[in-house]
C-alpha cells in the first residue's frame, strides 16, 4: 500500500466516524472498538486505524484506554455524565485495622476503569444498608460492591439487586445458598494457621474470643479454624475457654460499648488464669485482652500469647501484635474485576473468590516459657526470706 493511499485511507476512517459522533449516531461513552475491529471494519491495516484513532484522539473527540478500548468524549465536567457510569460502594464503616485500605483499593480500581464512585455506610445496620442502597441507586449507581451487615436472614434488598439483575459483588462474605459473585478472605486457613502457631510454640489452654458467630459467615469460619486446629493436635476443646458474645467492632462505637466489651474480656481472663494463649477474632477484642492483661498484672507474651485479626499498617512489627492480616488491596482489585465482568458481559457465570491470608509476627507471641527448676533443697515462698 502506498503512503498516499494510507493517507486517504486513514482520513476516511476519521471523516466517518466524525461524522457519527457529530450526527449523535455515536453518543458520550460508545465504544468504539478496538484497532483490530476497526481495521476490520475499514479493511485496513492496523497501523491506518491506529493513525485514524490516534487523530480522533488528538483533536478531543475520542478517549484511548489501552487495554479496554477506545470511547467517544464525554463533556467535560459534566457531573450528570461521568466517564464509565456510577458504581456505589457500601461498606458497615471504616476502621483503622480494616476497610480503609480495601475502600482505597476499589476507588483505585474503578476510577482507573472510568467509573464514578458513590459510597454509602449502613453502620452495621441492616436497615441503614436498605437505605444506602435505595439512596444511591436513585442517584444513578449501575453496579453495586457491598459489605453484607451480619443478621440472621440476608437483607431483603440485597436479594432484590441480584433479583433484578444488577451487578453486584460482595465484599468480605457470601451470601450462602445465593449465587452472588463475592470476594474474601480465607478466614478458616487464617484461624487455623493462627491457633497452629500458637500449638507450636507450645501453648495448650489457648482462648477464642469472638463477637457473636451465629450468623456471621467471616466469624465462623475463624471459629472453625481454631477447632480444626486443635482437634489435628489432638487438643481438647475447653467450651469455657471459647466465649463469643463480645460486642462487635464499629467505628461509630460509644463509650458504653466500649466499656462492656472490655469488662467482659476482663472478667474472663480473670475467671481463667490457666489462659496461655489468645486467639481474638477481631482487632479491638485483641486490644481489649492486651489491657486486660497490663490490669491483671499478667505479661504478654509472657505468660499470654495473643494473636488477632487485622491491624494498623506499621513499619516495625516490633511495635503491633501478632495478627492475621487480611490482604485488602488484592479483595479489592478482585471485586473490580468481578464487577467489571458482569457490566461488560450481563448474564456472565457467578465468582467466588477466596483470597490467602498472611501471619504477621509481632510482639505479642512467643514460646511457653519452660518450667524453672531449682537446685535441690532451695526453698520458695515467704520461707525462702526467713
Amino acid at each position: 500500500m502506498s503512503i498516499q493511499r494510507d493517507k486517504t485511507l486513514y482520513k476516511k476512517i476519521y471523516r466517518e466516524i466524525l461524522q457519527a459522533i457529530e450526527s449523535k449516531s455515536l453518543g458520550p461513552g460508545d465504544a468504539l472498538g478496538s484497532e483490530t475491529e476497526i481495521a476490520a471494519r475499514f479493511q485496513v491495516s492496523r497501523i491506518t486505524s491506529k493513525r485514524a484513532l490516534d487523530e480522533l484522539a488528538k483533536d478531543g473527540y475520542i478517549v484511548r484506554q489501552p487495554g479496554r478500548g477506545n470511547y467517544v468524549k464525554r463533556a467535560t465536567g459534566d457531573p450528570s455524565e461521568p466517564l464509565e457510569g456510577l458504581v456505589a460502594i457500601i461498606m458497615p464503616g471504616l476502621s483503622p485495622s480494616y476497610g480503609v485500605r480495601l475502600l482505597a483499593s476499589l476507588h483505585y480500581g474503578l476510577r482507573k476503569r472510568g467509573f464514578d464512585v458513590l459510597l454509602g455506610l449502613s453502620h452495621g445496620d441492616q436497615q441503614g444498608e436498605s437505605e444506602e442502597i435505595e439512596r444511591l441507586k436513585a442517584r444513578g449507581a449501575k453496579g453495586f460492591i457491598i459489605f453484607p451487615v451480619n443478621g440472621e436472614y440476608h437483607n431483603a434488598r440485597i436479594l432484590r439487586l441480584h433479583l433484578d439483575g444488577d451487578p453486584l459483588v460482595l465484599v468480605d462474605k457470601p451470601l450462602s445458598r445465593i449465587p452472588v459473585s463475592a470476594v474474601w478472605s480465607e478466614n478458616e486457613q487464617a484461624g487455623w494457621r493462627a491457633t497452629r502457631l500458637l500449638l507450636h510454640q507450645g501453648h495448650r489452654t489457648i482462648a477464642f474470643l469472638s463477637p457473636p458467630t451465629a450468623h456471621t459467615e467471616t466469624l465462623e469460619q475463624r471459629y472453625a479454624g481454631y477447632a480444626r486446629a486443635l482437634r489435628e493436635m489432638s487438643v481438647r476443646l475447653e467450651p469455657e475457654l471459647v466465649m463469643c458474645d463480645l460486642p462487635s467492632e464499629q467505628v461509630d462505637e460509644d463509650v458504653g460499648r466500649v466499656g462492656r466489651r472490655y469488662q467482659g474480656v476482663l472478667e474472663f481472663l480473670r475467671l481463667h488464669p490457666d489462659v496461655s494463649g489468645v486467639l481474638a477474632a477481631e482487632y479491638r477484642i485483641g486490644m481489649d485482652t492486651l489491657k486486660a492483661l497490663h490490669e491483671l498484672h499478667r505479661g504478654c507474651p509472657d505468660p499470654v500469647s495473643l494473636i488477632t485479626f487485622d491491624g494498623p499498617w506499621l513499619v516495625d512489627s516490633a511495635y503491633e501484635l501478632t495478627h492475621v492480616r487480611q490482604d485488602e488491596w488484592a479483595m479489592g482489585q478482585a471485586a473490580v474485576r468481578l464487577l467489571c465482568h458482569q457490566m461488560s458481559e450481563p448474564g456472565c457465570a457467578v465468582e467466588l473468590i477466596a483470597i490467602p491470608t498472611t501471619m504477621v509476627e509481632g510482639f505479642s507471641t512467643g514460646k511457653v516459657p519452660a518450667p524453672q527448676v531449682l537446685p535441690q533443697g532451695t526453698q520458695t515462698g515467704e520461707n525462702s526470706l526467713a
